[in-house]
C-alpha cells in the first residue's frame, strides 16, 4: 500500500489518540440525551431536535466525534452540517472546525481540511491559540496530517517536532511515528537541507534519518553510526523514543547468520549473472572485513548440475545457517513448493505462487515492480490519463501488463495504449491520433480558400505517457514523440531505459525522460563504489545491475530479521529502498532520475501535486 494510503488510514488512528469532547449542558426540564450516539442517524436527528439550541449543538458535537470515532464519516458529517457554526462561540467553534477538518482528512481532501483551519472568517488560528492545550494540540496536529497529505511532508515535520514536546504521552508516541514515517519517505534532498540548516530536535531526527536511509553503508556501520548519534543526542525524543526501525536495527546485529551458503549456476547460460551476483557479495563482504566488522563464513556452490534438493542438503551438511539462492526460476519454484524449510532461505528470483514455507523469502529485479511503481508515482502527482506504449514482446507485454493493472487498479484511466517493432514513427503518429486531425483538415479545404493553414496537433486525452523500452528503442521513440507535437508531453519509464553507463553524446535524444532506477547507478562515490572499481576495474556492463542485488544479497542476510521485526520497515539498499510484502517478496523503491544534456540527473519525487496540466497547445 502506497505512502500517503497508509497515512490517511492512520489518520484515524490520531483522531482516537488525540480527540477529546465537548460534555454538553443538559436542562434538568428536558430527558437526558443518549450517554452514546444513537445507531440509526435518524434517530439522533430526531433526538437533537427535541433539545434546546444550545444543548442541541453540544450534544451534536460529541455524536459527531463518535460517529468519525466508528468510521461513520457521512453521519458525523450530516450532524456537523446541521450546525449552524455562526451561532458556535469559542472552544465549540474550535470543536466543529476539528471535527469537519477530520471528514474531509478521512476524505483524503487536504485543501478542504486546510481551507477550514486557516480560514479567518472562522478564527480558527485564534480560536486554538487561545484555547485550553488539548485542543491547540489537535489543531497543531490536524494541521500537519493535512500538510503531509497534500504533500509539504517538510512542513508537516516542522510542525510536528515543534509541538511534540507539549503533547501528552500516547499523542506524543503517535507524533513520533509519524514524524520517522515522513522522515522515510521525504526526497533526500530535502533530508540534507534538514541536516544542514535545522536546529535542536528537528536537526536530531534529519540526522538519525540520513545514517539509516544510507544506501551504501553496512549494518555495523550503521550500528557505529548510530552509537555516535546516540552519544551526541542522548536526551534527544528519538533516543528516548527510539523508532521501532533502528530498535530493529540493533537486533539484526545479535541476530545474524553464521554461515551462509550461496547457491548459484557458475556454469551455463546464467554463468555472466551468477558471477556479477557473485562479484558484488564479495564487494560487501571484504568491504565490511577491511572495516573490521563481524562477516559470516561465505560457501559458493555451483547450481547447474544438481537439483534442488541435493543442493539444499549440501548446504545445510556444511552448517549454513542461511541460504541464498537459487537463481535459477525452475529451482526457485521448487523450492517455493516445500513446506518447512529449516533455515532461513532467500531466493534471487520471483515465482509465480507464493512459498509455502515461512522461512523463504524471494528477492530479485523484477520489471513489473518498478512499472507498478511508476504508477503509484503518476497517480500521487495527480495525473489520471495516461498512454502506454511497449515493444511487440513478451517483456513489454509483462511490464506494460504490470503498469496497466496498477494504474486501474488506483482509478487512472488508460486513454490510448499501442505496441512497437521497427516503425516507432508511424506507431507514435498513429497513438496520437495525428492522422484523424490531418484528415480533417483535408475535408476542410474542399469548403475552404486554397491558403487554408493546417497545424497538426496529438490528442488531449493524456497527462503522461509510460514508456517501456531500451536505449537503443528510446532514441528512437523520444525523438518521434519531439518530431510529432508531443515534445511537452511528460514520458515515464523503468530503469531498462538507461545503459547503466553515462553517454551523454548517444542519450541526447532521451533528455527529458524521467525514470526510476537503482541508488547503485545513480551515485558513484561511495567507498564502495571505489572498492568495486579498484577490484573490478572494467565493470560489468550490462550486469552492472546484477552486481548491485548481489550486494544487497549479502546485505539481506543480516537484516531480514529486521524486516521481519518491524512491518512496515524499509532498508537502505544498492537496488532501492528495500521492504517486505505480505507473501515475503523484497520489494524495491527505485530512486528517480531523469535525463538532461543526455545524462542521468537525480530528481527528487512530487507527492500528491494537482493533476497534470494539459500539454500541447
Amino acid at each position: 500500500m502506497p505512502f500517503f494510503q497508509r497515512f490517511c488510514l492512520s489518520l484515524l488512528v490520531l483522531c482516537c489518540v488525540s480527540a477529546c469532547t465537548t460534555t454538553p449542558a443538559t436542562s434538568s426540564s428536558q430527558p437526558p440525551a443518549p450517554a452514546t450516539a444513537p445507531e440509526r442517524l435518524d434517530s439522533a436527528l430526531n433526538a437533537l431536535q427535541e433539545m434546546r439550541a444550545a444543548d442541541r449543538n453540544a450534544q451534536a458535537l460529541v455524536w459527531a466525534e463518535e460517529y468519525l470515532t466508528a468510521e461513520r464519516v457521512q453521519d458525523a458529517d450530516v450532524l456537523l452540517e446541521n450546525i449552524d457554526v455562526r451561532r458556535l462561540q469559542g472552544d465549540q467553534r474550535l470543536e466543529w472546525i476539528l471535527l469537519s477538518a477530520r471528514v474531509r482528512l478521512t476524505r483524503q481532501d487536504a485543501d478542504g481540511a486546510l481551507a477550514l483551519l486557516d480560514d479567518e472568517t472562522l478564527q480558527a488560528e485564534r480560536l486554538a491559540n487561545e484555547a485550553p492545550l488539548a485542543l491547540q494540540n489537535r489543531y497543531l496536529l490536524l494541521r500537519s496530517d493535512a500538510l503531509a497529505l497534500q504533500g509539504d511532508l517538510s512542513g508537516s515535520l516542522r510542525g510536528r517536532v515543534a509541538m511534540d514536546a507539549q503533547l501528552e504521552r500516547d499523542a506524543q508516541h503517535y507524533n513520533r511515528q509519524m514524524i520517522w514515517a515522513l522522515l522515510m519517505h521525504l526526497p533526500r534532498n530535502e533530508l540534507e537541507i534538514l541536516v544542514s540548516d535545522s536546529q535542536e530536535d528537528l536537526r536530531g531526527w534529519a540526522e538519525l534519518a540520513q545514517l539509516y536511509r544510507d544506501p551504501m553503508a553496512d549494518l555495523d556501520s550503521q550500528v557505529a553510526a548510530l552509537e555516535d548519534w546516540e552519544r551526541q543526542w542522548f536526551s534527544h525524543p528519538a533516543a528516548l523514543d527510539k523508532p521501532q526501525m533502528v530498535q530493529a536495527l540493533q537486533q539484526a546485529v545479535r541476530e545474524r547468520p553464521r554461515r551462509v551458503a550461496v547457491l548459484l549456476p557458475f556454469n551455463g547460460p546464467l554463468a555472466d549473472a551468477a558471477q556479477a551476483i557473485r562479484d558484488g557479495m564479495l564487494t560487501a563482504y571484504y568491504s565490511a572485513l577491511e572495516q573490521g566488522h563481524p562477516v559470516p563464513e561465505l560457501r559458493f556452490i555451483d547450481s547447474q548440475h544438481e537439483d534442488v534438493a541435493t543442493l539444499y542438503n549440501q548446504a545445510l551438511v556444511e552448517g549454513a545457517d542461511f541460504i541464498i539462492g537459487p537463481l535459477e526460476r525452475d529451482k526457485a519454484e521448487q523450492l517455493a513448493e516445500v513446506a518447512q524449510l529449516p533455515v532461513t532461505t532467500l531466493t534471487l528470483n520471483y515465482t509465480d505462487q507464493p512459498p509455502l514455507a515461512e522461512q523463504l523469502y524471494q528477492f530479485g529485479l523484477a520489471p513489473e515492480d518498478e512499472a507498478r511503481q511508476v504508477a503509484r508515482q503518476a497517480y500521487e502527482e495527480g495525473a489520471r490519463l495516461a498512454g502506454v506504449l511497449y515493444p511487440r514482446t513478451d517483456w513489454g507485454q509483462r511490464v506494460a501488463g504490470a503498469f496497466i493493472t496498477e494504474w486501474q487498479r488506483l482509478g487512472g484511466v488508460i486513454s490510448t495504449e499501442a505496441t512497437y517493432d521497427d516503425n516507432a514513427s508511424e506507431t507514435v503518429k498513429g497513438m496520437l491520433s495525428l492522422g484523424q486531425s490531418e484528415a480533417r483538415a483535408r475535408s476542410l479545404r474542399r469548403y475552404a480558400p486554397s491558403s487554408l493553414e493546417f497545424e497538426p496537433r496529438r490528442r488531449q486525452d493524456l497527462d503522461f505517457l509510460f514508456m517501456a523500452a531500451n536505449p537503443a528503442q528510446g532514441r528512437q521513440l523520444k525523438p518521434a514523440l519531439n518530431f510529432h507535437y508531443a515534445g511537452n508531453l511528460p514520458v515515464y519509464s523503468i530503469s531498462n531505459i538507461y545503459s547503466g553507463q553515462p553517454e551523454p553524446d548517444r542519450d541526447n535524444d532521451l533528455n527529458g525522460i524521467r525514470f526510476v532506477d537503482l541508488p547503485w547507478l545513480l551515485d558513484r562515490d561511495s567507498t564502495l563504489h571505489a572498492a568495486a572499481a579498484q577490484a573490478w576495474p572494467q565493470g560489468h556492463g550490462r550486469y552492472e545491475r546484477l552486481f548491485a542485488m548481489g550486494v544487497d544479497a549479502y546485505r539481506l542476510q543480516a537484516r531480514l530479521a529486521l524486516l521481519r521485526s518491524a512491518p512496515g520497515s524499509s532498508m537502505p539498499g544498492a537496488t532501492g529502498a528495500l521492504s517486505l510484502t505480505d507473501d515475503n517478496r523484497v520489494e524495491r523503491r527505485l530512486d528517480w532520475a531523469h535525463f538532461r544534456r543526455g545524462t542521468p540527473q537525480r530528481l527528487p519525487v512530487v507527492q500528491q501535486q494537482r493533476a497534470l496540466p494539459r500539454q500541447g497547445n
